[in-house]
């Protein structure tokens, strides 16, 4: 049975409850075809009971509870593990509260046509971040320095908007990524841009959520520092 045209959009949540339902219908006006993979951190606001009745009125829909707060890298690793089980050829990750639209999702899907891999782009030509200033200056600072010391060519290293093949999903996996909280996508586009460089970038709008609050850290931001240097150092040697 030939799996390649099936695809997978996958999210990960916590106290996303105002934003998820609204999601997964979006998604599936954009994408008829798909099926859709949320991962629950056990949100205490009641984001996992909302996606199991969503679940429960719809075979295509599919959730992962998990027991706790265990970091959103794990989860990216979890949705890796589920879409190679699953036979997915193109796996879609994005965000849950609606900073990655689901506008864009027919255009990552063309491109991954002739693509390995696809990210949404706030820093190409066309498009743009709708962050406050510190919030934007720490990220274009993470993604010049990752480019920089890391050497990925794409000007986007730090979203989870993305597109994967089914053969890199495989790859990554085998890489030990030991990044469990932002600093995860980081460093699996490090290793992507490794593995394949049939790889490429298309503008997009990156919204301010529309409900609840961001979730980015100071503490994360020292792991995203670490988490350059370690990788630095595995280049460099």
């Amino acid at each position: 049975m030939d799996n390649s045209n099936k695809v997978l959009i996958a999210t990960a949540t916590y106290n996303e409850v105002e934003n998820i339902a609204t999601l997964i219908n979006d998604i599936f006006v954009k994408v008829p075809e798909c099926e859709i993979l949320v991962v629950d951190d056990n949100s205490p606001d009641g984001t996992g009971k909302l996606l199991n009745d969503l679940k429960s009125k719809n075979s295509k829909i599919h959730v992962i509870n998990r027991a706790g707060k265990l970091g959103l890298g794990t989860a990216h690793l979890a949705i890796m593990e589920y879409a190679l089980k699953n036979n997915f050829g193109t796996l879609i990750t994005m965000d849950a509260d609606f900073s990655h639209h689901p506008k864009y999702l027919p255009t990552m899907l063309e491109k991954m046509k002739t693509h390995d891999f696809v990210t949404g782009s706030r820093y190409v030509e066309g498009g743009h971040c709708e962050y406050g200033v510190y919030r934007k200056l720490v990220s274009k600072t993470a993604n010049f320095l990752s480019r920089f010391l890391l050497g990925i060519h794409l000007n986007e290293c730090t979203t989870s908007y993305r597109g994967f093949k089914s053969f890199l999903l495989k790859e990554l996996l085998s890489k030990n990524i030991k990044s469990n909280g932002y600093s995860f996508f980081v460093e699996s586009i490090f290793y992507v841009c490794r593995i394949s460089k049939n790889v490429t970038e298309f503008p997009i709008v990156f919204e301010d959520r529309k409900h609840g609050v961001s979730k980015i850290s100071k503490k994360e931001i020292v792991k995203s520092v670490l988490t350059l240097m370690r990788l630095t150092v595995k280049r460099i040697f």
